[in-house]
C-alpha cells in the first residue's frame, strides 16, 4: 500500500484463493460428489435413497432440511453429496475456477440410454476435468437394457470398464435401493485414487452451493468449505456480498460449532445482495476489509457493465451506418442517383469513423443535405479544403434529400448544425428540430451557405488576449515605506509623460531599455489620496508586491491594458 501511494496510484484490493501447502502439511479430506444426468433418469430418487440411509444412521428421527448438500458416512469414511446444482450453476463454478466437485455420478436410465442432458453433463464434467462414475439406474424396469445404455455412452467418449475402458459403472435401482452400497464403494475407490487432501489451517476458502432469504435471518447460503475451518464470527466475502457468520447449521438444521474441508454448512449473516451459486468464498481479515473488497468489486462490475453497454451501442451504431451506406450504394447501382458515387461512399465511411472527441478545442459539427449529388459533391469538396487550426470542422453526416428523424437524433446527440441546400424541409422535421433545439439552416445560393459556415466557424474562435500600450511615465524618485513585518514597501514616484495610468494596468519598468519588472500595481496614490487612474502630466505613486524592487531616477514606466481581440479563421475555400 505504501509503494502504491508513493506512485500516486489507487490500490486494488485483491482477494482470491491461494494454492494449498505441500502435501505433507495437509490431511486427507472427504470426496465431494455431484449427481448429474438427464431429467427423469432418477437423480432425485438416488439422492432421496442416499438421504434416507443418512437418516437411519443418525440419531435424529425427522426428515432432513433440504440445504443443497448433505454428508454420508460409509465404512468410517465421509462423503459429501451435492444436490444437483443444475448445468448453469455447474458451468458458473467452472468458469470461476471453483473446483468444488471431485467426482460426478452420471445417472443414465437403463431403458433409455444417453439423452440430451446426459451429453451436457458429460461435456461439463470433461471441461471441468472431473472424473465420472456411471450409475445405470432403473435396472428393475422390465424393458431395462444396461448393456445398451453403456454402449450409447461410447460415442460421447465415456467408455466403461465392461468395454475395456477406465470409467467405473454400477447397475442400480435407486427406487429399490439395489446396489447402492456398490455405488458407494465405487465412489470411495475412485476417491482413494484421486488422493484428495486439504488443510484445516489458514484462511477459509469455499464455494456457494445455494442461497436464499430466510425471515429473521436475512441472506442464508449453503457453502462447501474447501480450506480452513469455518467458525461463528468468521468474516467472509463472496462476489459482491460479505458476511460475519451469525449462525451455522447442518442438513438437520442442527447448530454446528465449526466446519472443515469438504463439509457443507448453512451460513447466515450475509450482507448486500444475495450471493449467486458458484461464487468463490474467501475469508477476509476484518469487516472493514470485507466491505472494501465488495465495494471494489461492485465498482468493477458497474464499470464492466457500462463498458459492455457502450460497446453494444457502438456496435449497433456501426451496423446502422453500414446498412445505410449499403442501402445508398444499392440505390446508386440501380440508377436512382448519379454522380461520383463510390468516392462519396468511401468519403462518408471515413467521416463516420473519424473520432469526435471533446478535447476542449473549439469545434463545429455539421450535417449537409442537398437536392442533387452534384451540388452535394461540391459542398463536400469545400469541406475537404478546410484546414484552419483555430476551430475543428467535423462533418457528421451528409446525404441527398431532406433530413429525417434519425438524422435529427444524430444531430441532437452530437450537437450538430444541419445545412440544407435547395431542399424544402418537411414541416414535421422542422417542428421536431425546434423541440430538440437543433439548428436547420436552409440556402438556395451556395455562396451564402459557405459564408454562413465561415461565420459560424468565426463565432467559435476564442478571443485572443493582447496588451495595448496606454501610457508612458518616468520615475522621479523612490520611497521606502516601513511595514509591520520589518519589510519595506518600495514606492515609485512617477510623472506620466503620455497617456493614462490605471490601477488595472500591467506595468513594465525598464532601465536603459532593459526590463527589470513586469507586474500589476497593488496601490496607486496621488498626493496621499488613493486613486484608480491618472492622466498625462500627473504625478503618482505606484506600489508593487515585490519588496526587493529598487527604482532609480529616469527609469521608464509603461502601462498596458489587457484587451480581447477578435480573431478570424484563415480559410478561404477555392473559388469562393
Amino acid at each position: 500500500m505504501k509503494i502504491v501511494s508513493i506512485f500516486n496510484m489507487k490500490p486494488q484490493l485483491v482477494t482470491r484463493p491461494k494454492a494449498l501447502p505441500p502435501r505433507e502439511k495437509c490431511h486427507k479430506r472427504s470426496p465431494i460428489i455431484t449427481i448429474m444426468g438427464h431429467v427423469d433418469h432418477g437423480k432425485t430418487t438416488l439422492l432421496d435413497c442416499l438421504r434416507k440411509s443418512r437418516i437411519v444412521e443418525s440419531e435424529f428421527g425427522g426428515i432432513t432440511q433440504h440445504i443443497g448438500a448433505f454428508t454420508l458416512n460409509d465404512c468410517d469414511t465421509q462423503m459429501t453429496f451435492l444436490d444437483t446444482p443444475g448445468h448453469a450453476a455447474f458451468a458458473k463454478m467452472r468458469q470461476r475456477g471453483a473446483q468444488v466437485t471431485d467426482i460426478v455420478v452420471l445417472v443414465v436410465a437403463a431403458e433409455e440410454g444417453v439423452k440430451d442432458q446426459t451429453v451436457q453433463s458429460i461435456k461439463f464434467a470433461k471441461e471441468a476435468g472431473v472424473p465420472i462414475i456411471v450409475a445405470i439406474n432403473k435396472c428393475d424396469k422390465p424393458n431395462a437394457n444396461p448393456l445398451r445404455a453403456k454402449q450409447s455412452l461410447i460415442e460421447h467418449g465415456v467408455v466403461v470398464e465392461d468395454f475395456d475402458g477406465d470409467i467405473l459403472s454400477v447397475e442400480i435401482s435407486a427406487l429399490l435401493g439395489k446396489n447402492i452400497d456398490s455405488l458407494k464403494q465405487a465412489i470411495l475407490l475412485l476417491a482413494e485414487d484421486l488422493d484428495l487432501f486439504s488443510t484445516s489451517e489458514g484462511r477459509i476458502e469455499g464455494t456457494i452451493i445455494e442461497s436464499t432469504m430466510v425471515q429473521g435471518l436475512g441472506g442464508v447460503c449453503t457453502m462447501i468449505v474447501q480450506r480452513g475451518t469455518l467458525r461463528k464470527n468468521s468474516i467472509l466475502v463472496a462476489g459482491t456480498s460479505w458476511c460475519k457468520v451469525r449462525t451455522m447449521t447442518d442438513e438437520f438444521n442442527k447448530t454446528v460449532d465449526e466446519a472443515g474441508p469438504s463439509i457443507p454448512v448453512r451460513v447466515s449473516g450475509w450482507r448486500n445482495e444475495l450471493v449467486s451459486p458458484g461464487e468463490v468464498v474467501i475469508e477476509a481479515e476484518s469487516v472493514d476489509h470485507a466491505r472494501k473488497v465488495t465495494q471494489c468489486r461492485i465498482a468493477k462490475n458497474k464499470a464492466a457493465k457500462r463498458d459492455e453497454e457502450l460497446k453494444a451501442i457502438e456496435k449497433q451504431r456501426e451496423e446502422d451506418r453500414m446498412n445505410y451506406l449499403l442501402n445508398r450504394k444499392a440505390l446508386y447501382n440501380r440508377g436512382i442517383r448519379h454522380g461520383s458515387v463510390n468516392r462519396m461512399i468511401v468519403h462518408k465511411e471515413h467521416r463516420f469513423t473519424k473520432e469526435m472527441v471533446d478535447d476542449g478545442h473549439p469545434k463545429l459539427k455539421i450535417m449537409i443535405f442537398s437536392d442533387v449529388d452534384g451540388t452535394l459533391e461540391v459542398l463536400l469538396n469545400v469541406i475537404d479544403s478546410y484546414s484552419s487550426p483555430e476551430v475543428d470542422l467535423q462533418l457528421v453526416d451528409f446525404g441527398v434529400g431532406a433530413p429525417n428523424e434519425n438524422d435529427l437524433e444524430i444531430a441532437s446527440e452530437l450537437n450538430a448544425v444541419v445545412y440544407c441546400f435547395n431542399i424544402t424541409v418537411p414541416k414535421a422535421i422542422t417542428m421536431l428540430a425546434e423541440r430538440l433545439h437543433i439548428r436547420i439552416l436552409s440556402f438556395n445560393v451556395i455562396y451564402h451557405l459557405v459564408n454562413n459556415l465561415k461565420q459560424l466557424l468565426n463565432d467559435r474562435v476564442p478571443l485572443k488576449k493582447e496588451f495595448k500600450l496606454v501610457g508612458v511615465g518616468e520615475v522621479l524618485r523612490m520611497f521606502l515605506v516601513p511595514l509591520f513585518n520589518d519589510n519595506k514597501q518600495p514606492i515609485a514616484g512617477i510623472r506620466i509623460i503620455w497617456g493614462i495610468f490605471d490601477k488595472s494596468c500591467k506595468y513594465r519598468i525598464k532601465r536603459k531599455n532593459k526590463l527589470i519588472c513586469e507586474s500589476h500595481a497593488i496601490s496607486m496614490k496621488c498626493e496621499n489620496e488613493v486613486i484608480k487612474s491618472a492622466k498625462e502630466n500627473q504625478e503618482v505613486g505606484l506600489a508593487f508586491n515585490d519588496y526587493t524592487l529598487r527604482f532609480k531616477k529616469h527609469d521608464s514606466v509603461e502601462a498596458y491594458q489587457e484587451i480581447c481581440a477578435k480573431v478570424t479563421i484563415s480559410w478561404n475555400p477555392p473559388g469562393f
